[in-house]
């Protein structure tokens, strides 16, 4: 079975088609992934204060010298807070 007759089986079978198919299934798969992602951040600012104290982290300062939203801890990582951002 060659992919033509395939796809005309699947079509007379669903009733649709396999192209629509397929791109449906990977919207959906789409949009379940944005929405496990969005379901996992952390948006708490009491735990990053913990955080920041327990690891001596330092606001950081681009080359033009203006403070970035981003910190350099004590663990060698700079951490960069959303809600900072400008």
């Amino acid at each position: 079975m060659n992919l033509r007759q395939l796809s005309t089986k699947i079509t007379s079978l669903t009733g649709r088609n396999v192209f629509d198919m397929l791109i449906f299934l990977i919207l959906v798969t789409v949009v379940i992934k944005l929405i496990s992602l969005n379901t996992s951040v952390t948006v708490y600012d009491d735990t990053w204060n913990d955080f920041k104290t327990q690891h001596n982290c330092q606001l950081q300062k681009s080359a033009y010298g203006n403070q970035e939203a981003s910190w350099l801890c004590d663990d060698g990582k700079v951490y960069y807070r959303w809600r900072q951002q400008r």
